[in-house]
C-alpha cells in the first residue's frame, strides 16, 4: 500500500499522452499570452520606477524696491523739460557749425554761424543813414536858431514902428517852419538810429547761440545747408541741432483714466529704467497733463527724478511705481534686500529647513535660513542665489538627492 502511494505523485507528473492533440493546443494557446503579458508588466514596472517625475518650479527672486508700498505701476519714456530744436531766426546759408553730437554746451555759447555779408551791408547802410540824419538835424537846428533870432529882432522893430506888422507875420511864419523842420530832422534821426539797431540785430541773428545749457542730442545740418526758420509742422525743418538739458530729465508715464484718481502731485514714486534693470531711482509725481488721449483713454503723468541718474538719456524706456507712502531710508540699498521663495517650496525635516534645487535636470537638497514671511513668500537669510529654480510643493516620497526630474512646462 505504501509503495503504491509513493508512486502516485510521479504518475501525476507524467504527460498524459492519451489526451487528445486538441486539448494540448488549447493549453499552449493560453500559456503563451500569459507569459508575454507578465513580461510586458514587468518592463512597464521597471520603466515607471526609473521615469523622471515632473515637478513644478519657481525661481528664487530678489524683491523689487517698494513693491509692498506700490499703489499702481505704469510704463513710459524718459524726456526732458527743456528739449529744443535750435534753428536760426533768419533764412541764410550755414557756413559754420561749432559743436558735435554728444558735446556739452553752455548757455549763450555759439553753436553755428550763417553767411553775414548781406547783414553787414545792411548795417553799413544803416550807419550811413544815421550820419546823414545827424547832418540834417544839425542843419535844421542852425536854421531854427537863425529863425528864432530873426523873429526876435523883427518883433523889436515892429514895436518901434520901424517895420509893418505884415512883415513881422512873415518872419514868425518862417520861424515856425524852421522849428518844424528841426522836429522832422530829429524824428528822422530817431528812425535812422532804430533802423541801425535793427540791422545790428539782424547781424547778430547770423550767429546762433545756445538758449540754455545742455548736450547736443542730434546734429541736423552741416556747412553749406540753406536754412529757414523752423516751421510749426516738422520741427526739424531748418534746425541745426537738437539740444537737451540732461539735468531736467523726467519720465512721461501713461496711466489709464480709471486710475488717475489714485495719483496726486507730490506723490512718492520709483523709476526703473530698462537700461539699468538692477537699480531703482526715487522720484516724485510732478504733474498730470490736463488732457486725455482719446484713442488710448490714457493721461500722461510727469514723474520727476529726485536726483537725475548719471547715464540716463531721453527716450529710454522706463517703468514707474506709484507708492502709497514714502520708502524707508534703506529701501533702495541692495545689501538690505533678501531673496525670496514661495513658502510652499520650503520643507521642514529632521535636518532643518531646506529647499529642493533643480540643476541640470537633477535634484539637490539645499539648507536655508529663513527670514520673515512676506505674503505668500518667505525671505531667505541664507540659501540659493536669485534665479535658482526650486521645487514648489515638493513630494518627499518621490524626491531624493540626485534624482533626475522634468520641469513642468510654464512653471519657473
Amino acid at each position: 500500500m505504501a509503495e503504491a502511494q509513493a508512486q502516485t505523485p510521479l504518475s501525476a507528473l507524467r504527460i498524459d499522452r492519451s489526451a487528445s492533440p486538441l486539448k494540448r493546443h488549447r493549453r499552449l494557446r493560453w500559456l503563451i499570452p500569459a507569459v508575454l503579458l507578465l513580461a510586458v508588466l514587468t518592463l512597464l514596472g521597471v520603466s515607471f520606477s526609473r521615469r523622471a517625475p515632473t515637478v513644478r518650479v519657481a525661481e528664487v527672486r530678489e524683491p523689487l524696491p517698494g513693491e509692498q508700498q506700490t499703489e499702481l505701476s505704469a510704463a513710459g519714456y524718459v524726456d526732458s523739460r527743456r528739449r529744443s530744436v535750435i534753428a536760426p531766426q533768419l533764412p541764410g546759408l550755414l557756413v559754420d557749425v561749432t559743436v558735435e553730437e554728444g558735446e556739452p554746451v553752455k548757455q549763450g555759447q555759439v553753436i553755428a554761424r550763417l553767411d553775414d555779408r548781406d547783414a553787414r551791408v545792411a548795417l553799413d547802410r544803416a550807419d550811413a543813414e544815421v550820419l546823414a540824419a545827424k547832418a540834417r538835424l544839425a542843419a535844421a537846428r542852425a536854421q531854427a536858431e537863425n529863425a528864432r533870432r530873426t523873429t526876435q529882432r523883427t518883433r523889436n522893430l515892429a514895436k518901434q514902428g520901424v517895420i509893418p506888422s505884415a512883415e513881422l507875420l512873415d518872419v514868425e511864419t518862417a520861424g515856425s517852419a524852421s522849428q518844424e523842420e528841426l522836429n522832422a530832422a530829429s524824428a528822422q534821426l530817431g528812425v535812422a538810429v532804430r533802423a541801425r539797431e535793427g540791422a545790428r540785430l539782424q547781424l547778430s541773428h547770423t550767429v546762433v547761440r545756445a538758449p540754455f545749457a545742455g548736450v547736443v542730442a542730434r546734429k541736423l545740418a552741416d556747412e553749406g545747408a540753406m536754412l529757414a526758420p523752423a516751421a510749426l509742422e516738422g520741427t526739424d525743418l531748418g534746425g541745426i541741432i537738437e539740444l537737451v538739458d540732461l539735468d531736467a530729465l523726467e519720465v512721461e508715464a501713461e496711466v489709464s483714466e480709471e486710475q488717475l484718481s489714485r495719483i496726486q502731485p507730490g506723490q512718492p514714486a520709483l523709476i526703473f529704467l530698462d537700461a539699468f534693470p538692477d537699480r531703482a531711482f526715487s522720484a516724485t509725481v510732478a504733474t498730470v497733463r490736463p488732457a486725455i488721449d482719446r484713442s488710448k483713454a490714457t493721461a500722461t503723468v510727469m514723474v520727476r527724478f529726485q536726483s537725475v541718474p548719471k547715464g540716463a538719456l531721453p527716450d529710454m524706456g522706463a517703468k514707474v511705481s506709484f507708492l502709497r507712502e514714502p520708502l524707508p531710508p534703506d529701501a533702495l540699498d541692495p545689501k538690505a534686500q533678501t531673496s525670496r521663495v514661495p513658502s510652499s517650496a520650503v520643507v521642514q525635516d529632521g535636518n532643518g529647513s531646506a529647499v529642493w534645487v533643480v540643476k541640470d535636470g537633477r535634484l539637490a537638497r539645499q539648507p536655508v535660513r529663513l527670514g520673515p514671511r512676506v505674503g505668500e513668500e518667505v525671505s531667505l537669510v541664507e540659501g540659493p542665489p536669485a534665479g535658482t529654480q526650486v521645487v514648489v510643493a515638493p513630494d518627499s516620497r518621490r524626491l531624493r538627492e540626485g534624482r533626475r526630474v522634468k520641469v513642468e512646462a510654464g512653471s519657473g
